[in-house]
């Protein structure tokens, strides 16, 4: 076998310098210009993604209401279910006050009671709390204006009937807003037993606008918390 002459030019390594000189940058300008194609695209992609909203689905948990925490209030009359998860209040001796609803006009009554969705619900988005106050009145005043809209009602607002486990109520949608915070509320309201009941439930929310955009926050999923809490409500029975 002949012995190679590493010192001595021959046709061979004029090709391998060829290569070398000439081929080796044209294909590392080609790479170079596409590893840069490629960093932008990922850049892009990054600056997207923190711009869309993004809501992780809702666990299955908060769709089985048959897997909830169940409060029995023999006070007030009433049983309901809601996630074990949420936060709440009760008042199985209640004390007159006139926060058993928003559209009670002073007139005074129980708040048996008081459910929070917390911010966690919805992490990483403009969603502040939701608040479910379930009370009843029975001043003539209170069953006297039970069904009507109220003075916190907008003109417009919508109104509608739901029957809830044998039920009906009377259903109002009204919102209102100040300071970056936005209020939208839905009011259950029935007769029942001498008493005007009030189911009532409150997303805030605040303005995503006046977060500074290192928070990476996106807009909190509406349809979600409504229907959670829509769950909720659906579970009312009287005793």
């Amino acid at each position: 076998m002949a012995k190679v002459q590493w010192n001595k030019v021959t046709w061979y390594s004029k090709l391998i310098a060829l290569v070398i000189f000439v081929i080796f940058p044209f294909v590392g300008f080609f790479w170079g210009v596409h590893f840069g194609q490629l960093i932008e695209i990922a850049k892009q992609a990054k600056q997207a993604g923190a711009n869309t909203s993004y809501t992780p689905p809702i666990p299955e948990y908060y769709t089985n209401p048959s897997e909830w925490q169940a409060d029995r209030n023999n006070a007030g009359g009433y049983s309901i279910l809601y996630p074990i998860d949420f936060q709440a209040t009760y008042s199985y001796s209640p004390s007159p006050t006139t926060n058993w609803s928003l559209r009670s006009a002073g007139e005074p009554g129980v708040q048996y009671l008081t459910l929070v969705i917390p911010k966690a619900f919805q992490p990483q988005t403009n969603f502040d709390e939701a608040t479910l106050v379930i009370g009843s009145s029975r001043t003539t005043a209170a069953l006297k204006d039970c069904l009507a809209p109220g003075v916190v009602a907008n003109p417009g607002d919508a109104t509608s009937t739901r029957v809830i486990n044998g039920t009906p109520f009377s259903v109002y949608h009204f919102t209102g807003a100040g300071a970056g915070n936005y209020y939208e509320t839905t009011s259950y309201r029935t007769t029942h037993a001498g008493q005007c009941y009030s189911l009532e439930y409150t997303i805030h929310s605040s303005q995503i606008a006046n977060y500074p955009q290192s928070y990476n926050l996106h807009q909190f999923d509406d349809h979600e918390v409504n229907t959670v809490m829509e769950r909720i409500v659906g579970t009312f029975t009287f005793l």
